[in-house]
C-alpha cells in the first residue's frame, strides 16, 4: 500500500514548488491531494490499476499523470529538475515558521545556511543582524524552537490517518490489533504510534508493512519499527487474560499509570501490563478487559482522553467522571482559515465539506492585517470575502458559515481593528503571533486585556511557544453569547 508514500512524495513537490517561487496555487492543490491520498483507505495502487486516479478528490489531469509516472518507474521527473534548481536547504528552511521561499533563497544563496542549525547559530551570532531587525529576528527564533519541538512528531489528524492505513493493513493480514498510546488519548501532538495485539504473528505482519524502512528491534513479544515517513511503531503481544491490563499500560498516561499503581498498592495489590494481582499470592485479580480491572478497583471506567492524573481518579472513585463531547455531536467549528489568509481551501469547499460532517455551521476567522506572513486581512479585503460568504451561504442554507476574524494581539496589547469594526463580525478570536521573547507576566497580560475586550469571543491556540498562565485567562471575561446560554468556563491544563 503506497498511500503515505505518494503523499510524501506530493507534499515533497509542493514544497520545491513553493520554494522555486512559482504559483501559490499549484501548492494548494499538491497539498491537498496529499492530505486525501494520506486518508484514503483503499489502495492508491489497486485505483491505479482501475485507471481511476481522477476520481480521488483534488486529483486532476496534472497531478494524476505524475502518480502514474511515479507508480510506474518508481521516480517523478519534474521533483528531480526542481531538486536542481532549488539550493540546499531552502526546503527544510521553509519548514520554520516566519521563513518562506523569498528568504530562504536569500539564507542559502547569501550566507550559505542550509540547515536550521545553522541558521539558529547564525541568529544567535548575529550574522544576520544586517538582514532582519529584532523582531523579525525574534519571530524566526520562536519558530526554530516550535519546529525543534515537534521534530519526528504528529499532529493528530496525521496520527490518524497513518494508524488507519497501518490497521488496514493488519485487516487485509487477518490479524486483529488495537491502538494504544498518546494517540489513543486524542493528544494533539503525536511521538511513536503503540500498537497491541493477542495475534501472536502481529510483529512478523508488521515487520512485512510495504512503507517500512527498517525494523529496529524483534523479538516475540515486541516489534519495532521506522517507517519511511520517519516514525516509530511498536507493536506489543500479550495474552488473552492480560490485554486490558496491557491497554490500560500502554495508553499511559505516565502519572495517570503511576497514580493506578499507588491505588492497587493501598488495597495490598500490584497492578503492571500483564494484570491486577493480590501482591502475597500472586493471585491473578483482573486483566482481561480494562473495565474489568477499573471495577475491581473501585472506579468508573475512565476514558482514555481523562488519562492524565489531573483529579480523573478521585471523580471516578465519587462516580463523578463528565460524559465527553463526542464528536458526532460536534455541530460547528469557529475557528478556520481560508485561501484568503494562509489556509488551503476556498470558502466554498470548506462549507460543502462541514455540511458533509453533520456540521450546522462554520466561522471563517482568518488572520487580521498585521500578520502579513500568514496575508493577513484588511478592512476592506474583509469586506470583500463577507460577499463571497453570503453567495456561499445562498447556496448551501440552512447550512451559515459565520462571518469571522482572529484578530492579532499587538506588542501593546491592542488589537488589530477598532471595535467598531470588530462589533461587525459573527465571531471574534484574538491570537498571539509576535512579542513571544516578552517576560510570562507580560503575554498573560496581553492575553487577558484581549479577553476583556467587549468584541472578543475567545482566545485562540493558547499553546507553546506562548508563555501565558492559562488559570489567569480563564479569570477573563471574554464577550458573553447571546440567548440564554451561560457563559462559565474555566480553563484546565491539557
Amino acid at each position: 500500500m503506497k498511500n503515505l508514500e505518494v503523499a510524501d512524495l506530493l507534499d515533497r513537490l509542493g514544497v520545491l514548488v513553493e520554494a522555486n517561487g512559482e504559483d501559490r496555487f499549484k501548492v494548494i492543490a499538491y497539498r491537498r491531494a496529499a492530505n486525501v491520498i494520506r486518508n484514503m483507505e483503499e489502495d492508491i495502487e489497486e485505483v491505479w490499476k482501475r485507471g481511476n486516479l481522477q476520481e480521488i478528490k483534488y486529483v486532476g489531469e496534472g497531478i494524476a499523470k505524475k502518480i502514474d509516472e511515479y507508480l510506474k518507474t518508481g521516480e517523478l521527473r519534474l521533483l528531480e529538475e526542481l531538486e536542481t534548481k532549488v539550493p540546499p536547504g531552502v526546503p527544510g528552511l521553509m519548514k520554520v515558521q516566519g521563513v518562506g521561499p523569498r528568504t530562504a533563497f536569500t539564507l542559502s544563496h547569501d550566507y550559505g545556511i542550509t540547515s536550521v542549525e545553522e541558521l539558529k547559530k547564525a541568529l544567535e551570532t548575529g550574522k544576520l543582524d544586517n538582514e532582519f531587525g529584532p523582531s523579525v529576528k525574534a519571530a524566526i527564533m520562536s519558530g526554530i524552537a516550535k519546529l525543534q519541538s515537534y521534530e519526528k512528531k504528529m499532529l493528530l489528524p496525521e496520527a490518524e490517518g497513518v494508524y488507519q492505513q497501518l490497521a488496514l493493513y493488519f485487516e487485509a493480514q487477518k490479524t486483529s490489533v488495537s491502538m494504544a498510546g498518546s494517540l489513543r488519548r486524542g493528544k494533539t501532538v503525536i511521538g511513536d504510534l503503540d500498537i497491541l495485539s493477542t495475534n501472536k504473528a502481529a510483529g512478523e505482519v508488521l515487520a512485512r508493512y510495504p512503507e517500512l524502512e527498517q525494523v529496529v528491534e524483534s523479538g516475540p513479544k515486541r516489534v519495532s519499527v521506522k517507517l519511511k515517513m520517519g516514525t516509530q511503531v511498536d507493536v506489543r503481544i500479550f495474552e488473552e487474560d492480560e490485554y486490558g491490563a496491557a491497554m490500560m499500560y500502554f495508553t499511559g498516561s505516565k502519572d495517570h499509570n503511576v497514580a493506578m499503581r499507588n491505588l492497587a498498592i493501598e488495597k495490598g495489590w500490584k497492578l503492571n501490563e500483564y494484570g491486577l494481582f493480590e501482591t502475597k499470592s500472586n493471585t491473578r485479580l483482573a486483566g482481561e478487559t480494562e473495565e474489568e480491572v477499573f471495577t475491581k478497583l473501585g472506579l468508573q471506567y475512565i476514558p482514555p482522553e481523562l488519562r492524565e492524573n489531573k483529579g480523573e481518579i478521585e471523580a471516578a472513585r465519587r462516580g463523578s467522571l463528565p460524559t465527553l463531547v463526542r464528536r458526532d455531536e460536534i455541530i460547528g467549528d469557529v475557528q478556520m482559515h481560508s485561501t484568503w489568509s494562509d489556509g488551503t481551501e476556498e470558502i466554498e469547499s470548506m462549507g460543502k465539506a462541514a455540511k458533509e460532517m453533520g456540521y450546522e455551521y462554520i466561522a471563517m476567522t482568518d488572520h487580521s492585517v498585521s500578520v502579513r506572513i500568514a496575508g493577513g486581512l484588511s478592512e476592506e479585503r474583509f469586506r470583500r470575502q463577507w460577499k463571497e460568504i453570503d453567495k456561499v451561504n445562498e447556496k448551501l442554507a440552512p447550512f451559515i458559515i459565520l462571518k469571522g476574524v482572529e484578530v492579532e494581539i499587538r506588542n501593546d496589547g491592542t488589537l488589530d481593528f477598532e471595535r467598531k469594526f470588530l462589533d461587525e463580525f459573527e465571531v471574534v478570536g484574538a491570537s498571539l503571533h509576535q512579542g513571544f521573547k516578552q517576560p510570562p507576566e507580560k503575554l498573560t497580560e496581553r492575553a487577558v486585556n484581549a479577553l476583556s475586550h467587549p468584541s472578543v469571543d475567545f482566545l485562540c491556540h493558547p499553546t507553546p511557544p506562548h508563555q501565558q498562565d492559562d488559570r489567569e485567562q480563564g479569570g477573563a471575561p471574554a464577550r458573553p453569547p447571546e440567548g440564554d446560554q451561560d457563559s462559565e468556563g474555566e480553563w484546565e491544563d491539557a
